[in-house]
């Protein structure tokens, strides 16, 4: 009798253990997980120059193109010209081509100069389209230094009707990052960014309003 009471509480303790063990488990895997990363945005323009001219006309704003590596959420890192690895602790909250675009727009918008300013999707007839290829979009140089942030827009202005380029530009800019942590890094790729926001704010609504003048 002592051993069939003996036989039985062991049964029950093997299976408390057994019911407690894939949360014990999964609590021991969920430790060794590393963190998650963290999520970065770029910020549109907050002013723009005070002589560029009202405009009445309208624009559409495509997603810039880019090569694979850089369209994704992850923040590059160049070590050479054929050489790319990721931050593995932060990420872009967009992919960069979608991240850039909205930028890029909500600097038109904030400038005021433009009339109606939209995405692609809103498949809403507009005056002009600005199409761009976003390359470089990285940070350059070795792990764990304070790398050299590169941004480039190569952009064309396109009058709608007729499909008629009526200018281009490329703007590249590189900011020295004042750290090597993620922070500083992505407020050097912001600083930058805002750069090649003014230029394009400012060549597209002057090249917008000169195209738009020579049709009237």
């Amino acid at each position: 009798m002592t051993y069939g009471l003996s036989a039985l509480v062991s049964r029950r303790d093997f299976l408390t253990i057994t019911a407690l063990l894939p949360g014990a488990l999964a609590g021991c895997i969920g430790a060794n997980r590393p963190p998650a990363p963290r999520h970065f945005y770029l910020m549109p323009l907050t002013a723009v120059s005070g002589d560029l001219p009202q405009v009445t006309w309208s624009l559409a704003v495509d997603p810039p193109e880019t090569v694979p590596a850089l369209d994704t959420t992850r923040i590059a890192l160049a070590f050479s010209e054929n050489e790319f690895d990721y931050y593995a602790d932060a990420e872009w909250g967009d992919a960069a081509p979608i991240m850039v675009q909205q930028v890029i727009i909500g600097s038109f918008q904030k400038s005021g100069r433009i009339g109606v300013v939209v995405n692609e999707r809103e498949r809403m007839r507009t005056d002009f389209q600005l199409t761009s290829f976003l390359a470089p979009f990285f940070a350059a140089g070795r792990k764990g230094a304070a790398p050299e942030v590169r941004l480039g827009l190569n952009v064309q202005l396109i009058k709608s009707r007729g499909r008629q380029t009526v200018g281009t530009r490329a703007i590249n800019r590189a900011v020295q990052s004042s750290g090597a942590d993620i922070a500083s890094i992505v407020a050097a790729f912001n600083t930058g960014m805002q750069q090649v926001l003014e230029d394009l704010v400012a060549w597209t609504i002057r090249t917008g309003a000169t195209a738009a003048t020579a049709a009237s």
